[in-house]
Order: C-alpha cells, then sequence, then structure tokens
C-alpha cells in the first residue's frame, strides 16, 4: 500500500481534537482531558488509581490530568472512607453537564464519520478496527528490537 495506516489514523486523531476542541472549547476543555472525564462519567468515584488503570496512562499523567480537571472545577476530590491515604474522583455538576456535551459531540462525530456507510460497512468497519486494537495489545507486549 502506498499510504501508510499511521498516516491516516494520525489525521483522524487530528480531526477529531479539532471537533472536539470546536464543540467544547467554550467550556474550557483541552481534548486530551476528555477521556478522564468520560471514564469518571462512566464509572463515579473512581480512585485515580483505578483512573490510570482504565485509561491505560501512567500515574503522573493521570495526576497532571486530575489536577487540571479539578482546577477546571469539573472535578472533585472525595477521600475514600476505607482508606484515608486515597481520593475518590466524582463529576461536579459542571462536569456532569460537561460530559454530557461531550456524549453529544461524540454522537455527532460518530455519525459525521460514518455517513454514507451501509449497515454492512459499519459491521466490517467494527470488526477491522477491534481487531486493530487487539492487535495493538499484542505489540505492546512484544520487546523492542
Amino acid at each position: 500500500m502506498k499510504d501508510s495506516f499511521d498516516k491516516w489514523f494520525f489525521v483522524i486523531h487530528r480531526a477529531w481534537h479539532a471537533f472536539m476542541r470546536e464543540r467544547l472549547g467554550e467550556l474550557g476543555m483541552e481534548p486530551r482531558l476528555l477521556r478522564f472525564v468520560h471514564r469518571l462519567h462512566d464509572m463515579e468515584g473512581l480512585r485515580q488509581e483505578d483512573l490510570s488503570v482504565e485509561t491505560g496512562l501512567d500515574k503522573t499523567t493521570v495526576a497532571h490530568a486530575v489536577k487540571r480537571l479539578v482546577n477546571l472545577g469539573y472535578v472533585s476530590r472525595e477521600r475514600c472512607t476505607d482508606d484515608k491515604r486515597c481520593y475518590r474522583l466524582c463529576l461536579t455538576p459542571g462536569g456532569k453537564q460537561l460530559a454530557r456535551a461531550m456524549i453529544e459531540a461524540m454522537e455527532e462525530w460518530s455519525t459525521g464519520l460514518t455517513a454514507g456507510f451501509s449497515e454492512d460497512e459499519l459491521r466490517a468497519l467494527d470488526s477491522y478496527l477491534r481487531r486493530i486494537e487487539r492487535n495493538t495489545a499484542t505489540l505492546k507486549e512484544q520487546p523492542s528490537r
């Protein structure tokens, strides 16, 4: 193939960032923080360490993101009742409003991205993307050369 797949993944990724920045920019949201809001929307009360596992990101990256979300007023930290050393993360009312806006924007993105695809094409695309995702896990396990 003349064009490499990584080019297309990069183009789509950059377009997604621009789209989300346009849709959610007035809320002061940076697209890189959306995965954390999405996880906390789905799993309210996660510990910061669990958020690191859920997102597949290191603890330092998660700590910086959580600090930013707390400063923006989208996330609150509540001391764990069972372990006073850790905090549970919860979306604030503003964070819940942001999550709803983010979900709407993501649905709009997905609909626009797959416009003109037949049901069979959508099923095939879903299958291909799931296979690519599984392959990424395999790649991560391989030793570097």
